[in-house]
């Protein structure tokens, strides 16, 4: 029997998920593809809805987001089936990440860049009304730029 308790479970899923360091796509992790995007742009919220893959907004919407929207909706499903749910008790699933493009710090990890805090939020809402969520707030450092002339295993190969 589907259970709709363990939804509150899947959207801590989702968000530890999304905000891993195992999120990497292109050349940076997609947390750090979408604050140096936001930075850029001057937007730092970012909505994606998990049941169909589309985020907005536009100005934020670069190929590395677009590709993990798609991403984490195809999986939801799955996630919620693994936890012994249904997607028929879930109405919608909607993730918002928000960075604070005012506040930066020095990262501990990188000299050359900046960190600004964030907000991961994941709210599930099944076919009853009720909204299960899950809050995640850290800081994150987008990776330093690299030479584009040279791949990642070429660094310690002399340049040509």
């Amino acid at each position: 029997m589907a259970r709709y308790k363990v939804l509150k479970s899947v959207a801590h899923s989702l968000g530890h998920s999304f905000t891993s360091t195992l999120n990497w796509d292109g050349d940076d992790y997609v947390m750090g593809n979408i604050l140096r995007h936001a930075r850029k742009v001057g937007e730092g919220i970012l909505k994606i809805d998990l049941m169909n893959g589309k985020a907005m907004p536009p100005s934020l919407l670069i190929p590395s987001v677009e590709r993990a929207a798609r991403r984490f909706a195809d999986r939801l499903p799955q996630l919620i089936a693994s936890h012994g749910s249904d997607m028929r008790y879930v109405h919608s699933a909607v993730m918002l990440i928000a960075y604070d493009l005012q506040t930066k710090r020095p990262s501990p990890y990188t000299t050359s860049e900046l960190e600004s805090p964030y907000v991961c939020r994941v709210e599930i809402t099944d076919d009853r009304g009720k909204v299960w969520s899950a809050e995640l707030r850290d800081w994150w450092v987008p990776e330093p730029e690299r030479s584009k002339s040279r791949q990642w295993w070429q660094f310690w190969k002399p340049a040509v």
